[in-house]
């Protein structure tokens, strides 16, 4: 049985009412949840202050929002919220459809030749009338290892989400990536495992991290590929780890990496151009990045599994990678089943 967290959830509705630009977030395998306060300053200035927040669009266009952190509360969590069933949000017709058709499109044109992968997102808009403070807890409680959050600025609205990518990890000098493709529900991954095509797909995503980091680390060490669970969904990963040049930062190596393979495609530029010209919907935060960036270690993750809110009305945000093998019925599949780390939250 899941038990509120009184104390969090006061301060969750109290900074809510306020519109005070703030984040509650809870790193993996942590039972502390950490609010920080911020106050938006410019770009230029980050490099100013030894704590910061950042948050990075998708868009290569727009540059990272910075935010200085103006104080840290941490609460201890009562317990987690857990639901064992699997669930994914109703998903209409008329999305899946239109997702669909964008799939085969990108088959084409990946036939061609003018690309490997692409990474093609929609989103799922979800009436909310319940008390967004209880939502933003649930989150916050959830019972995953990915990262849990909840952001809100003035600029960029209100988001909240359970992503499990690392975009880059850094202590010191020395850092950890990770490659992660590839989606199955949990509980059916011995009957259907991962096919030669999300392999492919991983192999990409690791092959585009290596060359992109090649220039910015003095060593690479690229680990061996894994399954690991995110909530009742499996991945697959490769970890990527190494010691940075000394004049970058972590910051430099987001920087190198955004947007990576996983959620925009390879090659990348020809990727990133075919989603601009042919994705409608605007992705804002989704499948950028943000984090915590501090003088001696930052975290940065890749913000998936993510949802944002206004004016009673969620938008969750989901995507798959396309590839030459790709099937439009089980990339359309893919996509409602990655519903499911959210759908438990919403319907609750």
């Amino acid at each position: 049985m899941f038990k509120e967290t009184p104390l969090l959830l006061s301060r969750i509705e109290e900074l809510l009412k306020a519109g005070l630009d703030f984040v509650f977030y809870r790193s993996p395998k942590s039972d502390q949840v950490v609010l920080l306060q911020l106050s938006t300053i410019q770009d230029a200035a980050h490099h100013s202050f030894d704590d910061l927040w950042v948050a990075c669009p998708f868009s290569t266009e727009h540059t990272p929002h910075y935010y200085r952190v103006l104080s840290e509360e941490s609460f201890t969590l009562d317990s987690n919220f857990r639901d064992d069933q699997f669930k994914t949000l109703e998903v209409p017709n008329s999305t899946l459809n239109d997702y669909r058709l964008k799939v085969v499109h990108a088959i084409e044109e990946i036939g061609k030749g003018l690309m490997n992968k692409v990474v093609l997102h929609t989103q799922i808009e979800v009436a909310y009338s319940k008390e967004i403070h209880c939502l933003i807890h649930k989150v916050l409680a959830a019972d995953t290892e990915g990262f849990r959050y909840s952001f809100f600025s003035a600029e960029l609205g209100l988001w909240m989400g359970i992503t499990p990518e690392v975009l880059v990890h850094s202590t010191n000098r020395n850092f950890k990536t990770m490659a992660l493709a590839g989606t199955r529900k949990l509980k059916d991954l011995d009957a259907n495992p991962f096919r030669e095509k999300e392999r492919a797909e991983q192999a990409w995503v690791t092959k585009e991290i290596v060359e992109l980091l090649n220039k910015s680390a003095d060593s690479m060490d690229v680990g061996e590929l894994e399954t690991v669970k995110a909530g009742k969904l499996a991945h697959l990963r490769t970890i990527i780890k190494g010691e940075i040049k000394p004049h970058l930062t972590t910051a430099d190596i987001a920087s190198v990496l955004h947007p990576t393979a996983a959620v925009c495609g390879y090659p990348k530029s020809l990727a990133y151009r075919y989603i601009e010209e042919n994705e409608i919907l605007n992705r804002s935060l989704y499948s950028g990045y943000l984090g915590r960036v501090q003088k001696e270690s930052s975290s940065l993750y890749v913000n998936l599994r993510c949802m944002s809110y206004k004016e009673g009305m969620i938008k969750v945000y989901v995507g798959a990678g396309i590839t030459a093998d790709s099937d439009p019925e089980l990339e359309t599949e893919e996509i409602r089943i990655k519903t499911s780390t959210l759908a438990s939250i919403l319907m609750a």
